[in-house]
This record gives structure tokens, C-alpha cells and sequence, in this order.
């Protein structure tokens, strides 16, 4: 092998070690994570993510929320909403509701899975009555275009937001998350 051929095969093998399905998957082994109830899973890698969770624990009842184009690995029991990223859609709004709605049926005492990867916070949104996605919309494109890190625009996204910060859990019936 040259150092070339070695870079690129230690490259790769992070790069495997950290996909959406082999994170997942070592995690609950690693873990000891249970048979949850519920799965909810949103992210650039949300379906690969639930991908591991049904190759672990079988047809949970599952919600995905990820990137137009990124369902490759989707079980097909789930219930997956596309929405954009990094510049949110109404999709991203529909998304939004989707996760209100998969939180509050989950059973009281449940167990809910919620996997989370990059993207995330602009994939699912719920705002204020005053706010519309195009305002979001704009303000999102003027930090990208501001050049500010994702830690700006995620304090931004979670004081605009009625589900970051917590509040999507605040109606979780649940006793474990």
C-alpha cells in the first residue's frame, strides 16, 4: 500500500464508522438500549439511523424526518416526511407537526427512541402564529450569507421555534427518552 492508498482507507473507514447506521447500531449494543415503543429519527441521516433501530428491534412504530432525497435506507413500516435543508420549506413545516403528533401517541409509560443527526434543525419547524416560513425562510439565507457558524443559527432557529429547546418533548406522555 502507499501512504496515499493508507490515507484513504483510514479516511473511509471513519468515515463508515460514523454513517447514520453503523452509529446507531453501536450505540444500542454499546448501550444496552432497549425495545423502545416509539422511534423518531430526523436528520441528513434520519433513515439509515431507523434503518439500525428496525434492524435491532424490528417494526417499532417510527417517524422519520430527513433531507429531500436521503430515504434510501428507509424501513417501510416508517412514516417519513422530506423536507430542505439547510434553507427550510413548508415541508419543513409539515414536519414539524408530524413530530407533535408522533410524540403525543406515544403511550403514557413509553419509551421513545429519538435519534437525531446533522440538519435537523432545519428539516422540522413549528413557529408562532406571527412568524411564516418565508420569514424564516429569509432569515436563514441571510446567516447562511452572514457567514456565521451553526451554532448562531441554531440559537436563532430556537428562539423563533414553539418545538427546539425541549419544547417538542413537552408533550411526551412517556417515561423514557
Amino acid at each position: 500500500m502507499t501512504p496515499s492508498t493508507d490515507i484513504k482507507a483510514i479516511w473511509w473507514a471513519g468515515v463508515n464508522a460514523a454513517q447514520g447506521k453503523a452509529s446507531v447500531s453501536t450505540a444500542i449494543t454499546t448501550h444496552k438500549i432497549t425495545r423502545p415503543d416509539c422511534v423518531i429519527s430526523i436528520g441528513k441521516a434520519a433513515a439509515s439511523m431507523a434503518a439500525a433501530a428496525h434492524a435491532h428491534f424490528g417494526a417499532v412504530p417510527a417517524t422519520i424526518v430527513t433531507k429531500h432525497g436521503h430515504i434510501d435506507d428507509t424501513p417501510s413500516h416508517a412514516t417519513v416526511i422530506e423536507a430542505a435543508h439547510p434553507v427550510p420549506d413548508q415541508a419543513s413545516l409539515t414536519a414539524g407537526h408530524a413530530l407533535i403528533q408522533a410524540v403525543k401517541k406515544c403511550p403514557v409509560g413509553s419509551h421513545l427512541l429519538f435519534l437525531v443527526s446533522g440538519g435537523a434543525s432545519a428539516l422540522a419547524e413549528v413557529l408562532p402564529d406571527h412568524m411564516s416560513i418565508e420569514d424564516l425562510a429569509t432569515k436563514t439565507q441571510a446567516l447562511l450569507a452572514s457567514g456565521q457558524d451553526i451554532h448562531a443559527m441554531n440559537a436563532l432557529r430556537k428562539e423563533l421555534s414553539l418545538i427546539k429547546g425541549g419544547k417538542l418533548l413537552a408533550g411526551f406522555k412517556g417515561a423514557k427518552v
